[in-house]
């Protein structure tokens, strides 16, 4: 199989080669004495082959793979054999004569070994110099950074840092003294933008919104955001016997579940995740596929194996992630294992929303945007409808929000308000801090 490799003779040139493809590919063992249909024939000296395989560990390998292969001698059949076990590494190892070249690096493919592509070989190099490159340890493009809502945060958990001690304590200047990655990310003000788009249909063929959520802290915009995740997932109530039964668009959790996931894992040096919202679903994107030494199995159990280990314990420091490992289960729970497309340069969540919640949304948006038409005729402007669509998804929603939500400027907001108050179409009920959005009949 793909974890075996037999060899009859221990003076085989080829036993470097499988070793390298192993420490590539996969866990392993190859069975030196031991003829390709399993008849046992023994190796009649094991001290110098055991001693051949170290020598060629230390001398034909690069980088060295001492620490992942060992060596031992077993009797089978009262023969002696030789046997190497091989740990996959997070390295690229290669035959050191070649060099990283197809015939140097290689990989597991079924039961034999073969030469990587070009292709595969650039891509297992810049994997392995991504993975050893901590955010923290990447300057970031800007040098000007002040991070006053990252202290409120911690604050607000009861953690009351300084500026210098904050920047130390929670490693956001490199070792040279500047700004790094994760400093841009938390900083008030910032180059990285964090989308949500919204499409008509079930494809990206036509672009019905698109809101931004980034340029600002990192903490802020997940608030933002999961705020406006939490607008779309509308809930349909029906009343069963003497008692009311809430059912959900989304499962809540596994929604927040796959954003901050997606947020704590993304590869931040190439793009940031993204949030697609098409007739049918959601989709929450974000890149860097895996990271280094995950595998897909361990991925679905829950296996911690963070990306960015300094976000992550900022997140866990504020509560956004509890690091026990339950997230990915329940997402896979509640939708499945094909709820996720694991790609070597990305990771996709789809969930989809539920049909009887999502058939009687439709019904009553085409009805009370029927009711808006025929009592205004056609009185408002494309702004003030999507404002009263907002309202009628979250009553609470604030002004700032609604711009947000709306891709609006929070003056446009403040004129529709007014505007669709001065109509009588809607009215705010209790005070400004505690009070909300009601759209009059």
């Amino acid at each position: 199989d793909q974890h075996t490799e037999l060899k009859e003779n221990p003076k085989s040139g080829t036993i470097v080669n499988e070793i390298v493809a192993f420490l590539n590919t996969c866990d392993g063992k190859i069975y030196i004495g031991v003829k390709d249909d399993g008849t046992v024939v023994g190796v009649s000296n094991v001290d110098e082959a055991m001693l051949r395989i170290a020598d060629m560990l230390s001398n034909e390998i690069l980088p060295s793979p001492e620490a992942l292969v060992s060596i031992d001698s077993i009797e089978e059949d009262g023969k002696s054999i030789v046997s190497i076990s091989v740990r996959k590494g997070n390295d690229l190892f290669y035959v050191k004569k070649y060099g990283r070249s197809s015939s140097g690096c290689l990989k597991r493919v079924g039961t034999s070994s073969r030469g990587m592509s070009e292709k595969e070989i650039e891509y297992a190099m810049r994997t392995v110099i991504a993975a050893k490159l901590d955010i923290c340890d990447i300057p970031s493009r800007q040098s000007d950074f002040s991070f006053r809502e990252l202290s409120l945060y911690y604050a607000s958990k009861g953690y009351h840092l300084n500026e210098p001690a904050m920047e130390s304590s929670l490693k956001l200047r490199t070792s040279e003294g500047k700004y790094n990655v994760l400093a841009e990310l938390l900083s008030d003000a910032n180059a990285i933008s964090i989308k949500i788009a919204r499409f008509r249909g079930k494809d990206k063929s036509e672009l019905d919104e698109k809101s931004e959520y980034g340029h600002q802290c990192l903490l802020r915009a997940i608030d933002r955001m999961t705020d406006r995740l939490e607008a779309e997932n509308y809930t349909l109530s029906k009343i069963e016997g003497v008692r009311r039964k809430d059912k959900r668009l989304m499962d809540m959790s596994s929604l927040r579940e796959a954003f901050i996931n997606a947020i704590a894992h993304n590869d931040w040096t190439m793009c940031p995740p993204a949030v697609y919202v098409f007739s049918d679903r959601i989709e929450i994107f974000s890149y860097g596929g895996l990271p280094l030494g995950q595998t897909r199995e361990m991925f679905f159990m829950g296996a911690s194996n963070p990306r960015n280990a300094s976000l992550m314990r900022i997140l866990s420091d504020l509560e956004y992630v509890e690091q026990t490992g339950h997230g990915i289960p329940e997402i896979v729970r509640n939708y499945g294992r094909e709820a996720f497309d694991i790609n070597d340069n990305y990771i996709n969540v789809t969930i989809p929303f539920d049909k009887e919640v999502m058939e009687s949304h439709m019904k009553n948006t085409l009805k009370d945007d029927g009711a808006i038409n025929d009592a205004i005729n056609d009185a408002i402007n494309e702004n003030e409808k999507a404002v009263i669509l907002a309202i009628k998804a979250k009553p609470n929603i604030t002004r700032e929000d609604l711009a947000q939500m709306i891709g609006k400027s929070t003056a446009t907001i403040y004129r529709a308000l007014n505007s669709l108050q001065e109509k009588g179409l809607i009215k705010r009920v209790g005070s400004k801090k505690t009070g909300h959005w009601a759209i009059r009949k």
